[in-house]
Order: structure tokens, then sequence, then C-alpha cells
């Protein structure tokens, strides 16, 4: 028998039955075919999460599983597209590894209605993932970076800082520390990525990598100035919850922290009231130039361009 691909039918194939409507050929072939119906568009994000890169060594492998699966949709959570499909290549140090890992990804399939629709299995000295996630959006409604506009103003959906807050507390042995979940378990904004999409918003990315950081992509791409007002970012939620445990530090975390999977956008300021009703926070405004700034009572603040480099 081929250990491979016994492995690939028991511990993905048999645990995750789902097919989306729109699949002609699915999961055991040389590739997966899918019909996308007339006005949509088909969105794909690739991601890569390695061990002791994208999580400490000590992290339950099926959570770090998860995680990686989780982080990827939030891609599509960003482009306001609905979910559909999981491609996978999981590189595993032994069986034990492997199995872990797919505890993890199924559960997120079944949490999400995913269709596991291919990939591959390979021993490795080193856990690793590599994530394919696919989706549908209504034909050129897409939420792109590059569409901000000079007197928008910035919003986000989510939280900040909370991820980052867990992981020290689990690097730190806190391993039941009140904000260890939030690392564990991030939270995609699928949902609130379609309500953006159909207000109209069309700039938005994801907080992974810092909210500063994060924000020059906007800033570059769109060729506006992203200006965030230290008064309205502390009053998010999770800075109140921050500055109860780290003080002073509760800011750092919020503006570099990353990896929260929420949203940030920009709209026009006709649509503020319908932002504040779905719970979304203003951060701040655009303005014409090119970098962002950090404000503080109409004063700009200097700050680090701090957030987390893959290559550092």
């Amino acid at each position: 028998m081929n250990h491979e691909f016994d492995a690939i039918s028991r511990l993905f194939r048999q645990r995750v039955p789902f097919q989306h409507a729109f699949t002609t050929l699915g999961n055991g072939d040389d590739a997966s075919a899918h019909d996308i119906p007339e006005g949509f568009e088909f969105v794909i994000s690739t991601d890569t999460a390695v061990e002791s890169i994208h999580w400490p060594n000590d992290t339950p492998l099926d959570i770090a599983a998860s995680r990686a699966v989780l982080a990827a949709l939030s891609d599509l959570a960003a482009m306001g597209a609905e979910p559909a499909w999981v491609w996978l290549a999981v590189m595993a140090k032994d069986t034990a590894a492997l199995e872990s890992m797919s505890q993890g990804i199924v559960r997120v399939c079944h949490e999400h209605q995913l269709e596991l629709a291919g990939g591959d299995t390979v021993r490795s000295p080193t856990n690793a993932l590599n994530v394919t996630v696919g989706g549908l959006v209504p034909k050129g409604l897409t939420m792109q970076r590059s569409l901000a506009q000079n007197n928008d103003e910035i919003w986000l959906m989510g939280e900040l800082g909370l991820s980052a807050a867990g992981l020290m507390q689990w690097q730190t042995n806190h391993k039941t520390g009140c904000f260890v979940h939030h690392f564990q378990k991030p939270t995609p904004q699928l949902k609130a990525g379609i309500t953006l999409r159909k207000m109209g918003i069309q700039c938005c990315l994801d907080v992974s990598d810092g909210l500063l950081q994060d924000a020059s992509h906007i800033s570059k791409a769109s060729q506006v100035a992203m200006c965030f007002e230290t008064e309205k970012i502390q009053k998010i939620a999770s800075y109140q919850q921050l500055q109860a445990i780290h003080g002073s530090h509760a800011l750092e975390l919020i503006l570099h922290g990353g990896e929260d999977y929420a949203l940030l956008f920009t709209a026009t300021q006709d649509k503020h009231q319908q932002l504040l009703a779905i719970g979304a926070y203003p951060l701040g405004y655009c303005k014409q130039g090119h970098e962002v700034k950090l404000m503080s009572h109409g004063e700009e603040v200097k700050f680090k361009h701090q957030g987390y480099d893959h290559f550092a």
C-alpha cells in the first residue's frame, strides 16, 4: 500500500466531504476543476506558515495548522470574497505531526464549510504548510489596496494588539493567559468583508504585519497619506483591555503587533454613520501625500516603522 496516498485519504479526504456547487472535478485527480459562474470573479491567495517562524515550536500542531488556514482566509475577507476552496501542501516531520496538523485543518474546513480541493503531503525536517484559498466575488466589486482617495476616512473592523499580547504570554510561559486564544485562533473577518463590499467599500486590506506597516501598503498603492489619530485609536475596545495589563505599551501593541487579521479600509465621509452602526472604528483620514502619519491632537508624532518582517 502507498502510505502517502493512504494518509491523504484517511486524514483529509474522508474527513472533509464538502464539494462546492461550482466544482466540476474535485480532490483525487491530478488537479481540481471549477466552473466560475457568469458575473463572478475567482479570487485566490497563497500563504505559507513555517514552524519557529510563524508559530513557536511548542505550539500544538493542530492549532498551528488551523491558524495557517484561518490567516489565509483573512486575505479573502480583505477582498470581500465568499470563501469556497482550500488547497494544502503539508510538510511534516513524521506521521504524528501530519496527524496533528490534519486535525486543525479539518476543524477549520468544517467551521467554514470549505472544500478541500487538493494538495500534497511530504516528510520534511521542518513542519510547515502552504495554504491556497479561493473564493468568489461579483465581477468588478473586489476590494483593493489601490482605491483609497484623498479625504477618505480610515476605518477598522475587528480588534488590534490582542494576538501580539497572546504570543507574548505564551512565550513567557503564561500558557493560559487571557490573550493567548487570540493568537492561537485568529478570526478572519469574512462576514465583515462581504458586508463592506456590499456597502460599496472599495479599498481594504487585512492587518497581518502591524497596523502602521500594513497601512503603508495602502498609502503606496493609492498614493495618499494615511493619517492616524491616537485619540481615536485609544477608543478601540482592545486598547482598553491591553492598557489594563500592559499600561503604556498598549498603544505599541495596537500599532505594531500584527496577526490580528482585522480589516483596515477607507470610506467616503457619507458612510460614517453606517459604519459606526456595524461596529467599525474610525481611526483617521486620508489626504494628499504618500506616507503614513501618526497624529496626536493635531500634532504629528514620530514613530519607528515597525512590523513583522519574515526575512528579519
